[in-house]
């Protein structure tokens, strides 16, 4: 790795092993059988690779601690935190290859699943039945995610310092009011003003250093101060990035639009399949805090600003995604497949070369964060000032879920029936009912309802 201390160049030998040909393959059909059958979320992914491949009676690729250390580092990373974590037991079992062959064993079972409900879906929309399934399908979801949002928040809120604890349901709550103003505030600039998700992630980790890390900044003034000067121009220059084209005057702008530069990136954002794939690259580089946190990026860019899908088609997308064993990010590929149809046509071979672009944009950071940079994220899992940050952060990424979830919930909830079908839905995901039941039976009583009561 350039620029690589000795002390990062040792810690990937520590943890990274040596490829061979029967490694390879071990960790081929381990992948390929946890990607098949591990359904129930991350949470059960995590444990079966606990069980079968750490500890004295298992596969023994590792010791405790350092799985407990991926782990660790797995949920501090921007992306699905159970596939980052296969990546990495393959890294440290076979090296880069390893990784690799973890990552795509992983993910390919959940994505030949993805693709071919994407066909059965977008060829068979239109026919009743399958649009009376999915009229009880998408309320369920929003209860779904809803759902997963309620328990996030439990969690995100008792971090930082207990101003009120209470219970709900049987289980206890502490809470922070800043992080309950945050996490508002978050949910407030996504519904209401369509807000960019990092921007606010960002300002969300700022607060929190300010408030918590009072003594610390004291103490690093200048240094503080020069790093807000750079991060305000710049958080500015974006926001008001027309504004500024605008006041360099219209000959500097005409200048800048007809340089070779700038013709280049407009040509490259201009095709379809650049574009898919670097969004779905900015977007796995930024989902932080696990999957659910795609659905803001998605509804802000590909339903409202790009127009590549409808909001209702993406709720479709989260529930197909929910049916399959592997992570909710893998709804990318539906995207990737709705997008490219469209591009082509109605050429199958190429919508599903288009989810494979998009599964790889998204899933590609991922692999970029295991392979090359894991040394850094050790050493600055361990820094105070970062963990406080992401104290904030946590709260606004609950708060972007619940933003998006209320302008997917517009689409999804017509009738009175939906309404109650997705409060309903809320209410047995909090009690242990897995979210594929509650789709089946939500695609059952939404088509009994719709051709025997309305």
């Amino acid at each position: 790795m350039a620029g690589a201390t000795a002390d990062d160049t040792d810690a990937v030998k520590s943890y990274s092993g040596e490829p061979t040909r029967s490694k390879l393959i071990e960790i081929a059909r381990y992948f390929l059988f946890i990607g098949t059958v591990g359904f129930g979320g991350p949470l059960v992914h995590i444990a079966m690779m606990e069980d079968d491949l750490v500890g004295e009676d298992s596969r023994q690729w590792t010791d405790e601690s350092i799985f407990m250390e991926g782990l660790a580092i797995c949920n501090m990373l921007p992306g699905p935190a159970s596939t980052q974590l296969g990546i990495f037991m393959g890294w440290i079992r076979a090296g880069n290859l390893g990784a690799i062959v973890a990552g795509f064993c992983f993910m390919l079972p959940t994505f030949i699943i993805i693709v071919f409900f994407s066909w059965l879906y977008f060829a068979y929309q239109q026919v009743p039945s399958v649009e009376a399934a999915f009229y009880g399908i998408n309320p369920v979801v929003i209860g779904l995610i809803v759902g997963a949002a309620w328990s996030m928040a439990q969690s995100a809120l008792a971090e930082g310092r207990s101003n009120l604890e209470f219970s709900v349901w049987g289980e206890e709550w502490s809470i922070d009011f800043l992080l309950v103003a945050l996490l508002a505030a978050a949910a407030v600039a996504t519904a209401a003003l369509g807000s960019n998700p990092v921007l606010q992630f960002i300002v969300a980790g700022i607060v929190a250093v300010v408030i918590y890390r009072s003594a610390w900044i004291r103490g690093n003034l200048r240094k503080v101060t020069l790093w807000s000067i750079v991060v305000a121009i710049a958080g500015l220059a974006y926001a008001f990035r027309d504004r500024v084209l605008d006041l360099l005057g219209p000959s500097a702008r005409a200048a800048l639009e007809a340089s070779p530069i700038w013709a280049v990136l407009v040509a490259l954002w201009s095709n379809p399949w650049i574009q898919l794939f670097a969004f779905m690259v900015y977007t796995g580089s930024f989902i932080y805090g696990g999957g659910l946190v795609l659905i803001p990026f998605i509804e802000l860019y590909v339903v409202q600003e790009f127009g590549w899908m409808t909001g209702r088609e993406f709720v479709d997308g989260i529930a197909i995604g929910q049916l399959s064993p592997g992570p909710v990010v893998m709804t990318t590929a539906f995207v990737g497949y709705k997008l490219m149809l469209d591009v082509s046509g109605g050429l199958i071979w190429v919508a599903i070369l288009g989810a494979l672009v998009a599964m790889i944009g998204a899933f590609g950071p991922s692999f970029a964060f295991i392979m090359g940079f894991f040394p850094y994220f050790a050493r600055v899992r361990e820094n105070e000032v970062v963990q406080t940050a992401l104290i904030g952060v946590n709260a606004a990424v609950v708060g972007s879920i619940l933003g998006a979830t209320v302008t997917l919930a517009a689409e999804s909830f017509v009738d009175g029936f939906t309404i109650a079908l997705a409060a309903l839905t809320f209410g047995l995901f909090l009690r242990g009912i897995h979210a594929a039941y509650l789709i089946v039976g939500g695609g059952a009583l939404g088509m009994s309802w719709y051709f025997l009561v309305l």
